[in-house]
């Protein structure tokens, strides 16, 4: 600290020394309320992060909401200069200390210091000793490059008073002493990771800004996309405006934005070097890099003080983890370097992606290795790959990078290795090409017939029927795929370790298909072992997949769920929590939470699924969506759930599922055109419905596809068509034990015979469906019916027929019932003497309903005027005559004195809401 600070008056700008104004509608960040208010006794609290991140915004709203004392020095370039950085340091905390730095300032500006140490020496002896907690704030520190004003910040950090912290904002380290104090525990710091917004967050955010309802999907995927920078949220609610604007806006924010890419040359301007533009553009292709490989990469001895002058210019450059060894780009970052690399003609980025995969294997880094090869379009770097790793990158289920690898290299290459050739079939499998897994196998075996002796042709047989079963068993033929699997399991696997494991899980998976659930079971478990032997991490979680949706099946959802436990921590153990398996493993925890009505859990599994899936494409999302829609269909938000329905359609007109996924996915498309009474969309379904034999339902989807045509009759009013389907599909349930179907059976029956007026019938079902329910814990498949669920139990109360665990069911269904937001515009109920007359006996009731009671067909009459049917409706939900419902209307009237359909209505929905608990 050589420099005089020469004497000499300064003008002061009050808005330097002031809190920034907090914009409107200012989300408030109280995560940051403990850091702030009991702030252990440090030194320094270091706020940096990249442009963009609020960190001026965050501090001022934070210290003003704590009512805390502050300082503020806002630094621009200008400041540099160490008389006029005094001046304003002196300025700031004056005005927070009442006065006490007056003397200071006046010697500033009549005498001068000989140098910045003298100052601040001044400057600390003036200061009280002890005082409230003050935080002297230098905002925007990075705009500061004079290392005479580096070193004094030093000096004053060594030498501060207990009470005050000094607070810097910067969008760079600065090089104050950070690390040392941070290894004596005198500095905190804030980061970009804190500073961004969380899911929680951005929907608050999102909410205060947007006219039209986000799903949660899509704002958790617009976070991952931006890593909650949030002038990036800011740029995505004032460019969107609808939900499908919003959900384009960030589905294309992977390839670009124009207004951003501005944002990143501005940032930028002429401040780079050539070498430091060519680092940018050449290092954008890794996804992870450290000084070594960039030296690989470039081709430069020099990456090391390349990496260190970009890291301070507070770029969108980010440590991986705690090392500090390891840095990514943002990823909006990223694709703005890699648009410039494609925009130059400088760079060959083949040889590029080159010199990054030999740099990945050499490191062992097989997954990150492929991935260049695979942009490099190099076969042959390609199948050293495959052939180190192949086994590895299929056990742990990476089965788009395998198709990456394997769409790059000639068909004849993959037909002349067996290895390659399943590689290559198992991947068509999962993807649901099963012509071209059988023109894979073909095409192997007719190459490979001459150069193979025959013992070698028999374990290559035994291990391409191993697949074969499996694309039996996906065509439902579960005879054939018994025979291939078992072909399959007495050979030797030499080529693909896991197909003994595959095919031993196909038998387990056919068993279940036909119905023997205790078999099934056990072989599933005899898989999981035999997996777990191999390591082959893939098929362990599949198996215990499996042995949950048997369990399930069996009416055992809490088994199911301990099951899927054990799943999560085996992946959790050995590091899998990137695997797509995991995908099918939050799916079946969505299904039980819904079941339970656990809405919270059941969206966050579903949303869980979508991201881990995410890379692979939204085709694989249809059963993440039905969980959702679900979700929000029990919530009553109907716009969202219309939303993932048309999604859900969109997805199975174009692509090809298993008829579980496509009951599944049916089946809350069902339940919602009915709760918004579209019955030409389920008379559409009907017409193109999958065929459904009754007596062939030996397994969940089956059942469930019987049992969505069963509800799309009901929903039309052909009760007696419907009738016995749902008969036959319970006898089937109950045959083979499909407890949780025979519940969902037991539900659709009783409703169906309420709807035909056989009350007995009809709460012997519902009776059963309770009893059911005491094992499944079931309650979402209950609430399904809506508000007609609450007629039904209170019936079953009313006669007490229902007693200890059954009767607090019902009770707790009944209060749930109450609560759920139904779509349609008004509710139909149909009334039966039990519930009229706990409707009469309510003190609240107008007296003129005791004096004048209503018929029960009145009642129904009333209670669909209130759901805005017109007469001829009515009498054609009635199945009488016109005129007879006019009969009844005229009555109706008369004896509740009102003339007019609107106060029939106003009638209707205050008596109706009385049964429904609003």
């Amino acid at each position: 600290m050589t420099t005089t600070l020469n004497p000499g008056q300064i003008t002061f700008i009050a808005a330097k020394n002031q809190s920034p104004v907090p914009p409107p509608a200012l989300l408030p960040r109280e995560k940051f309320n403990d850091l702030l208010h009991g702030l252990e006794p440090v030194s320094l609290l270091l706020v940096h992060a990249p442009a963009g991140y609020g960190k001026t915004t965050t501090m001022a709203e934070r210290l003003a909401t704590l009512e805390a004392r502050s300082a503020w020095f806002r630094l621009e370039s200008g400041d540099n200069d160490p008389a006029r950085f005094a001046g304003y340091l002196a300025n700031a905390l004056n005005g927070a200390t009442d006065g006490a730095c007056v003397d200071v300032l006046n010697g500033l500006q009549q005498q001068g210091y000989a140098h910045l140490e003298a100052f601040l020496t001044d400057l600390l002896a003036a200061l009280p000793q002890d005082d409230q907690p003050l935080y002297l704030v230098l905002d925007d520190y990075h705009l500061i490059s004079n290392p005479d004003i580096h070193d004094a910040l030093r000096f004053l950090l060594r030498h501060l008073p207990g009470y005050l912290t000094l607070v810097l904002v910067s969008r760079t380290v600065p090089p104050v002493g950070v690390a040392q104090l941070r290894m004596q525990g005198r500095l905190s710091e804030i980061t970009s990771r804190h500073l961004g917004f969380t899911p929680d967050e951005a929907q608050h955010y999102l909410q205060a800004r947007l006219p039209f309802e986000v799903s949660r999907e899509d704002i958790e995927r617009a976070v991952r996309r931006v890593e909650g920078w949030i002038s990036a949220l800011q740029l995505l609610s004032a460019s969107s405006a609808t939900s499908i604007e919003f959900s384009e806006f960030v589905d294309q924010l992977e390839h670009g934005n124009q207004n951003i890419f501005d944002y990143f040359d501005e940032l930028l301007g002429n401040d780079l070097t050539d070498q430091q533009r060519r680092f940018l553009m050449r290092t954008s292709i890794l996804d992870r890099f450290n000084a070594g490989m960039v030296m690989r990469v470039m081709d430069d001895t020099d990456g090391q003080a390349l990496l260190s002058s970009l890291l301070s210019m507070g770029l969108f450059i980010t440590p991986v983890d705690n090392s500090a060894l390891w840095f990514r780009y943002h990823p909006l970052f990223s694709v703005y370097l890699r648009h410039l690399l494609t925009c130059t003609t400088r760079e060959n980025q083949r040889d590029l992606h080159q010199r990054a995969t030999d740099a990945w294997l050499e490191l062992n880094h097989a997954e990150e290795g492929a991935k260049h090869a695979i942009a490099a379009e190099d076969p042959e770097r390609i199948t050293r790959v495959l052939t180190l790793h192949g086994r590895k990158f299929f056990t742990e289920g990476q089965f788009s990078l395998l198709q990456r690898c394997l769409d790059t290299l000639p068909q004849e290459i993959i037909a002349d290795d067996p290895t390659l050739t399943l590689l290559r079939a198992w991947v068509a499998q999962g993807q649901y090409k099963f012509d071209e897994v059988e023109n894979w196998l073909s095409a192997a075996e007719a190459r490979l017939q001459a150069s193979m002796s025959q013992d070698t042709q028999r374990a290559v047989h035994g291990e391409f029927s191993a697949i074969r079963a499996q694309v039996a068993m996906n065509y439902g033929d579960g005879d054939r795929a018994l025979v291939l699997a078992r072909e399959a399991i007495e050979q030797e696997a030499r080529y693909l370790p896991t197909s003994r494991v595959a095919a031993a899980s196909v038998i387990g998976e056919a068993l279940f298909v036909k119905g023997e659930l205790e078999e099934a079971l056990a072989r599933m478990q005899d898989t999981e072992h035999l997996a777990r032997a191999h390591q082959a991490h893939q098929n362990v979680l599949w198996a215990l997949c499996q042995q949950s949706e048997i369990s399930v099946a069996m009416g055992l959802l809490q088994k199911a769920y301990n099951i899927q436990e054990r799943a999560f921590q085996y992946a959790e153990e050995n590091h899998l929590n990137h695997l797509p398996i995991l995908e099918f493993l939050f799916r079946i925890r969505s299904q039980i939470m819904w079941e339970w009505h656990h809405l919270e859990s059941a969206e966050r599994c579903a949303l869980q699924g979508i991201e881990i899936l995410e890379a692979q494409g939204e085709r694989w999302y249809v059963q993440s969506y039905t969980s959702l829609a679900k979700v929000a269909q029990a919530r009553g938000r109907q716009s969202l759930c219309a939303d993932y329905i048309a999604k859900i359609q969109k997805m199975l007109a174009s692509s090809d599922y298993h008829l579980d996924w496509v009951a599944n996915a049916h089946a809350t498309m069902l339940s919602y055109w009915d709760a918004v009474r579209d019955r030409d969309a389920i008379q559409r379904w009907l017409t193109i419905a999958p065929h459904c034999d009754p007596v062939a339902a030996t397994n969940h989807f089956y059942q469930c596809n019987g049992r969505n045509q069963a509800r799309a009759l009901i929903s039309l009013g052909q009760f007696e068509l419907a009738r016995p389907l749902l008969e036959a599909l319970t006898s089937v349930a109950g045959e083979f034990g499909l407890k949780t179907d025979l519940n969902r059976n037991h539900i659709a029956l009783a409703y169906l015979y309420w709807q035909l007026d056989d009350r007995d019938t009809a709460l012997s079902h519902m009776k059963t469906a309770l009893e059911l329910a005491s094992t499944t814990g079931a309650v979402g498949s209950f609430l399904r019916l809506g508000k007609e669920l609450i007629v039904l139990l209170k019936a079953l109360i009313n006669e007490q027929a229902i007693e200890g665990m059954e009767l607090q069911r019902a009770e707790r269904l009944i209060q749930l019932a109450q609560q759920q937001r139904d779509f349609s515009r008004a509710i139909r109920i149909s009334l039966d003497e039990a519930i009229i007359q706990d409707i009469i006996d309510r003190p609240d009731v107008p007296e003129l309903i005791r004096t004048s009671p209503l018929t029960r067909r009145e009642w129904q009459i009333l209670s669909l005027i209130h759901a805005g049917l017109s007469n001829d409706q009515i009498a054609e939900h009635l199945k009488v005559a016109s005129t007879t419902v006019k009969t009844h209307i005229r009555s109706l009237y008369q004896k509740q004195n009102i003339s007019h359909r609107s106060e029939a209505i106003e009638l209707a929905k205050d008596l109706l809401s009385k049964i429904q608990g609003d």
